[in-house]
C-alpha cells in the first residue's frame, strides 16, 4: 500500500509576482528619496541660518567694541569681512593679515595686498563658516569664496553717492546703530548670494528701470561684466563679489555697468533653499525673504534722493533702508 505525503508542494515567485514586489520597492523609494532630500536641504538651511546668525552676532561685538557697523568695504577694496574675522573666531587668521608676510621670497605688507592677488595665501583660505552647506561651490580656486554678503539698502549708486547711503553699510562709511531709524529688527544687515552666479552688463539708463534687470535672461555668459563674479572671494569688497541691495527679490539677476566688479547696479540675494534666501537683520535675527516678496513698481524710474526718502521698492526695498520710516507690514 502506498503512503501519501504530507509534505506541501514548494512554489517559486511568479514572474509576475517579481514584478509586483519590485514595483512596490520602486514606489517605496520614490517616497523616501524625496523626503530624505528634503530632510537633508533643511539641516543645511538651518546651519546657514546658524553661520549668518554668528556673523550678525560678530558685526554686533564689532559695534559694542568701536561705536560703529564695519565699512563693507575699505582701503584698497577690502570687504568688511576682513575687519570682522577676530569676531567669528578667525582671529589667528587675521593677525596674519595684519603682519607683513613673506611667501616665497615675496614679501607681502601689513594688511596684505590687493584682495585679487592669487598668490597671498591668507586670501586663499576657505572658511567654510562663510559658505552656504546647500551651495555647491567649487573649493579649487585661488581664492576663498563667502556666501554672505553686506546690505547696501535699496539705491543703485553704490559708488557714487556714498554720503546718501541707504542701508546699514557703505564703502567708505562707517554706520552706528543709532542711524538705524527704521528700528533694527526692521532692517536686514547681511544675507546670502549664489557663489559665482554672474553680474549682467546694462546701461546706466537700464539700470534705473529694475525691470529690465527683473526679465534679464541669465542663461547668456557673454553678458557678464567681470570675470571675477558673486562671491569669488571673502576678502573682496568690491559691488559684484560682497554686497546686495533690496531691490529685486532673491534669486533674480544682478546686473551692473560694464567694466570691473567695482561698479554701481543691481545686486540680488539668492540661495538653493527653495523659495527665496536668508538674511540677517540688524537686531540679529535670521529671517527667510521670500521670492514673492513686495518690491513695489519695478518700472518706475525712481531713485531715493537721500537717506531719509522713504523706498519705491516695496516691502524689502524698505526692509534695506536705515531711515525711510516707512510702515511695514509683512
Amino acid at each position: 500500500m502506498k503512503s501519501t505525503s504530507l509534505k506541501p508542494t514548494r512554489r517559486g515567485f511568479t514572474i509576475v509576482e517579481l514584478f509586483v514586489v519590485i514595483g512596490i520597492i520602486g514606489l517605496l523609494l520614490a517616497l523616501l528619496l524625496p523626503a530624505t532630500r528634503g530632510s537633508r536641504e533643511g539641516v543645511r538651511r538651518i546651519q546657514c541660518q546658524n553661520q549668518l546668525r554668528q556673523i550678525g552676532l560678530g558685526v554686533h561685538n564689532y559695534h559694542d567694541i568701536f561705536n560703529s557697523l564695519p565699512s563693507c568695504s575699505s582701503g584698497n577694496r577690502r570687504s568688511g569681512l576682513i575687519a570682522l574675522l577676530p569676531m567669528i573666531e578667525q582671529a589667528e587668521l587675521y593677525e596674519t593679515i595684519m603682519a607683513p608676510l613673506t611667501i616665497d621670497g615675496q614679501t607681502y605688507p601689513a594688511m596684505g595686498p590687493d584682495p585679487w592677488v592669487e598668490t597671498y595665501e591668507p586670501w586663499a583660505t576657505q572658511l567654510h563658516e562663510l559658505v552656504c552647506p546647500s551651495d555647491p561651490a567649487d573649493y579649487s580656486r585661488p581664492w576663498g569664496a563667502t556666501s554672505y554678503v553686506f546690505c547696501i539698502g535699496d539705491t543703485t549708486n553704490i559708488y557714487h553717492q556714498q554720503e546718501h547711503h541707504r542701508g546699514p553699510f557703505s564703502p567708505g562709511q562707517w554706520t552706528h546703530l543709532h542711524d538705524v531709524k527704521d528700528g533694527t529688527s526692521n532692517t536686514v544687515m547681511l544675507g546670502e548670494i549664489l557663489i559665482d552666479s554672474q553680474v549682467i552688463a546694462q546701461t546706466s539708463a537700464e539700470l534705473a528701470n529694475a525691470q529690465l534687470c527683473f526679465d534679464t535672461k541669465m542663461e547668456s555668459a557673454s553678458l557678464d561684466i567681470a570675470a571675477r563674479k558673486r562671491g569669488y572671494s571673502w576678502a573682496d569688497g568690491a559691488a559684484g563679489p560682497a554686497m546686495f541691495n533690496t531691490i529685486l527679490p532673491p534669486n533674480r539677476p544682478s546686473c551692473g555697468l560694464s567694466g570691473t566688479e567695482a561698479v554701481d547696479g543691481i545686486y540680488s540675494l539668492g540661495s538653493y533653499h527653495p523659495g527665496g534666501a536668508q538674511v540677517v537683520m540688524a537686531d540679529g535675527a535670521v529671517r527667510f525673504i521670500a521670492e514673492d516678496i513686495d518690491t513695489g513698481n519695478l518700472s518706475q524710474s525712481s531713485r531715493p534722493a537721500s537717506s531719509s526718502d522713504s523706498s519705491p521698492y516695496g516691502v524689502w526695498g524698505s526692509l534695506g533702508s536705515i531711515a525711510g520710516q516707512e510702515s511695514l507690514e509683512y
